[in-house]
């Protein structure tokens, strides 16, 4: 059928080769050990924000800066961890954040994966929390306020996360 026209088969297999090696991936790949990392660390922030929820003095923050630590600690590695995964093109990204608007889910890939942006925003939270505890204890109302900071960042991160083993 083709053996008429050489210069359109080998034109079309040219076009093939081109659109199969550019495809883009338009997501990071899932990583099931980072999702249970961030499921696992979630427990831990909301067992230790249980611990302080009726506030906290200055005199016993001692008791708790090694909680802070560790908790600093293990998001800011789970961020790193989530920001080593290959992003797309720009291009990609206009997509994906088109399909995260349709979805309303308030969260917008930009120069790096939401998991990345939302764990750092986790992280400035409880420096600020650690910060003020040591600095005057912390009253109940702004326990409440740190915990929805870091709730809304953490279910924007599982959420993204999550989206990404479709």
């Amino acid at each position: 059928m083709y053996s008429n026209h050489p210069k359109i088969v080998l034109a079309l297999v040219f076009f093939l080769t081109l659109l199969v090696s550019s495809c883009t991936q338009l997501a990071p790949r899932y990583d099931a050990e980072l999702y249970s990392d961030l499921t696992e660390v979630n427990v831990e922030l909301m067992q230790f924000f249980s611990s302080v929820t009726h506030g906290t003095n200055k005199n016993t923050y001692t008791e708790r800066v090694e909680n802070y630590h560790a908790l600093i600690g293990r998001i800011d590695a789970l961020a790193m961890q989530s920001n080593t995964r290959p992003i797309p093109n720009r291009d990609t990204l206009k997509q994906i954040n088109h399909y995260l608007d349709a979805t309303q889910t308030n969260i917008l890939f930009e120069e790096q994966p939401p998991s990345v942006t939302c764990l750092q925003r986790i992280s400035t939270s409880l420096n600020r929390m650690r910060e003020e505890d040591e600095d005057k204890g912390l009253h109940a109302g702004a326990v409440t306020l740190f915990k929805n900071e870091v709730l809304i960042s953490m279910d924007q991160a599982l959420t993204y996360e999550s989206f990404l083993h479709r």
